[in-house]
Formats: structure tokens, C-alpha cells, sequence
């Protein structure tokens, strides 16, 4: 059996192997960068565990402030020790469940997750937009102003968006302002110039909040629009002023993820604007 203990920086390039090479037997490539786990490890309420068994790094498992679980391990007694770990501390921190993002083709997560008590409770769905053609321009509403991000909009932007999550998803777990603010902002894909956000009366009403451009993409990482803004084309125009930023910047195509439970109207949206679905990301929890 294979002890568990707490993750230390030695073990740092042995767990990014792990997961790694898990991204890699999902996906066909890796979707994994050092930078991105280095992040994780430094986020505020995150906890990070490895299993070894004679000597060797075989399993890895991370519980952040958001309850969401990271995982990596081919052996299933390890598999399932790290789970029942993972789950232990989340009851001592008052947590109600616990969720881990699978895809069938992850076969050892996707067996452990159902051997241990989780259920499939929605899809995320990856979608993809070409930037090519002529490009619509944005038509704003009357009365709102559109600018780019300053660090001074933090709490009003990271409101926003916990206001609009929870107000349709039961099981939303908002981060600390500290935590929000290092996942957001304190790494590399981070470019203030390309969070749009839209104000009326000097009230922030949506925002449109994008990663920096890589080998011709680009990326939206969070839509909202308050409740009382909706159905006036916010949406849509938000979109449309971001096609052409990224366009000017020379990016070829912009990708996304949404909830496939959704009941905003954000999967018709993106649909009715071009988007199609290449991946869908299971999300399993389990109450505790």
C-alpha cells in the first residue's frame, strides 16, 4: 500500500509528470504546462498530496478553496486511497461535496470516480469559433461605456461574476477575493487590455474577461451579465468587440467553455454565433 503524504517542491516535477502523462493518454496531447501547476500550488486554500510506494511518486491528488479535486494515479489502490484522503479533508474543512472534471478516455479516473461514489452531474462543453470573414461590429445598448480592466475594478468584477454564477448554479463555491485575484490575474495569460467590462451609470452591469493570445487563439474565460441587462444584446455585442480585438491582434480562432446546464441562454448564444462543440468535460461529484 502506498503512503500518503503532503506534496513538497522536490516533488514538483514528478507530479507534473504524472499529470502530464495523464493529459496526454486523455487528450492524444498535453494539455499541461508547468506554469499552470506551479499556479495551483501557490493559490490560497489549496492542498496538494502525493502517494509512494516503494520509493516512487505514484499518484497525486489536490483539493482547493472551490472544492474542486485534481487527480492523477494509475494504480487503483493508490487511486482510491487519494480520493478517500482528498474527501476526509474536505469534511474537516465543512465542505458539502466534492467535484472532479473527467472525460471517458482518462480510463483510470473514469473508473475510480465510479467505484467510489461519484456521479456524472453535467457536461462542460469546449466550443471553438473561427475569426475569419468580415467580422461584425458590436452594437452596444443605449446608455452603457465599455473600457478595459484597472486593477481598481477587482472586487466590483469578482462580484459581479460570484453574483451571476450563484444565481444560477446551486452548487457555486465563490473563492476568497485573495484566491480569485491570484487565479485571475497572477500568471502570464493575464492581459488587463482584453477584460472588456461595461458599466451604466457607473454601475457594472457585464464584463467579458479574456487570456492573453497564443499560436493564433484565443481564449474567453468568463461572460457575465446581470440579471436586469439581459436579453438586450450584451451578450452578443461583448463577443463581437472581443472577435475583432483579437482579430487586430492577429488571432485566428477563440475558444471557450460552457455549462451545459446553463439556463441563462449562454450554449444558444455561442452557438447562434458561430461556435461548435469539439469536447465535453464531465464534471462528477460526491456529497459528503
Amino acid at each position: 500500500m502506498a503512503d500518503i503524504r503532503d506534496a513538497t517542491p522536490a516533488d514538483f516535477d514528478a507530479v507534473f509528470a504524472l499529470l502530464d502523462a495523464r493529459s496526454r493518454a486523455a487528450f492524444g496531447i498535453s494539455q499541461q504546462k508547468p506554469e499552470f501547476l506551479r499556479q495551483a500550488w501557490d493559490l490560497p486554500g489549496g492542498e496538494q498530496w502525493v502517494a509512494v510506494g516503494d520509493g516512487e511518486l505514484v499518484g497525486y491528488v489536490a483539493l482547493d478553496e472551490s472544492q474542486h479535486v485534481v487527480h492523477a494515479c494509475i494504480d487503483p489502490d493508490a487511486s482510491d486511497a487519494l480520493l478517500a484522503h482528498v474527501e476526509h479533508r474536505a469534511r474537516v474543512r465543512g465542505f458539502d461535496h466534492v467535484a472532479v472534471t473527467v472525460v471517458p478516455e482518462d480510463e483510470p479516473l473514469y473508473a475510480a470516480v465510479r467505484r467510489n461514489g461519484y456521479a456524472h452531474d453535467r457536461d462542460i462543453l469546449r466550443m471553438w469559433r473561427a475569426l475569419d470573414g468580415e467580422l461584425p461590429q458590436p452594437v452596444w445598448p443605449e446608455g452603457i461605456t465599455v473600457r478595459s480592466y484597472t486593477d481598481a475594478d477587482g472586487e466590483r468584477v469578482h462580484a459581479l461574476l460570484d453574483e451571476a454564477y450563484c444565481g444560477w448554479d446551486s452548487d457555486y463555491v465563490a473563492r476568497s477575493h485573495e484566491g480569485w485575484l491570484s487565479f485571475m490575474t497572477g500568471h502570464g495569460d493575464f492581459d488587463p487590455e482584453l477584460w472588456f467590462l461595461v458599466e451604466r451609470d457607473g454601475r457594472l452591469v457585464a464584463c467579458a474577461l479574456h487570456w492573453k493570445e497564443h499560436d493564433g487563439r484565443g481564449w474567453v474565460k468568463d461572460l457575465a451579465v446581470h440579471e436586469r441587462e439581459r436579453g438586450h444584446g450584451l451578450g452578443t455585442a461583448l463577443l463581437h468587440h472581443a472577435f475583432r480585438a483579437y482579430a487586430d491582434r492577429g488571432v485566428e480562432r477563440i475558444g471557450l467553455k460552457v455549462d451545459s446546464t446553463n439556463p441563462t441562454g449562454a450554449p444558444r448564444l455561442y452557438e447562434r454565433l458561430g461556435f461548435e462543440t469539439d469536447q465535453r468535460l464531465g464534471i462528477w461529484q460526491k456529497r459528503l
